[in-house]
This record gives C-alpha cells, sequence and structure tokens, in this order.
C-alpha cells in the first residue's frame, strides 16, 4: 500500500455539457481518484455561467467542496450561494441541483461521493 498523487497535469477534463444531468452552459469534470480508492470517489467539476446540474439525487451523501468562483446549492426549500472555501452535505435521497446558476461567475466545486452511490436523474 502506498499514497497516490494525482498531479494537476494526471487524468483529462472532459466535457461534460451534453450529460443529461445539466443544463444551462458548458461543464467539465475530471475524476481524481478513478482507480485509486475503492471506498470514494473525488471529481472536480468546472461550471461556465449559467451551467448547473439539475434537479437529481443521490443514493448516497454527497460532499460539495467549492474550490473557485461563485456558485449555488438548491433543494425543495430554497437554494444558498456558495463560494470558495464553503462546503456543502447533501443527505442521501435529498432532491437538489448545484451549479454556477444565475451568480454570473463560473464556479468549480470537488463532488466526494462513496463508491457506488448512484444518480438520478429528476424531471422539474
Amino acid at each position: 500500500m502506498q499514497v497516490h498523487v494525482v498531479k494537476s497535469d494526471d487524468g483529462e477534463t472532459v466535457e461534460r455539457s451534453d450529460a443529461a444531468i445539466f443544463e444551462g452552459g458548458q461543464v467539465w469534470g475530471r475524476p481524481l481518484s478513478a482507480g485509486l480508492s475503492e471506498h470514494t470517489n473525488v471529481s472536480v467539476v468546472n461550471f461556465a455561467p449559467g451551467a448547473r446540474a439539475g434537479w437529481h439525487t443521490h443514493t448516497r451523501d454527497q460532499v460539495l467542496y467549492v474550490v473557485s468562483g461563485i456558485g449555488k446549492v438548491g433543494d425543495r426549500d430554497g437554494e444558498q450561494v456558495i463560494s470558495a472555501g464553503d462546503c456543502a452535505v447533501v443527505p442521501a435521497d435529498l432532491e437538489h441541483w448545484h451549479g454556477a446558476h444565475d451568480t454570473g461567475s463560473p464556479m468549480a466545486h470537488l463532488s466526494i461521493m462513496p463508491v457506488g452511490a448512484e444518480t438520478t436523474v429528476l424531471e422539474e
């Protein structure tokens, strides 16, 4: 067993704007822990201004840590502005969305979830 370091130029950032979950603009993603952890998935997701994930749920908790920009996270009770350094914990099965949305700023966050978590995209 050893420590694995994922360097900033390792891996590929892939545009994911066409994925069913995203709407409103361009979105890019890069897995950071793929094949390195049997317990945790970590990826960085970059949202252009106006882009967001639509309504969805996960079968396990999701942690979102904002690394740059300004965004929003919302559930059926409302929405909150999030910015660099903020951390949102989304409980399993909670209907929610997140992204840059209408802040006028791009936003990037880490998405941290257990391996095996499933995502369901919802109709608005």
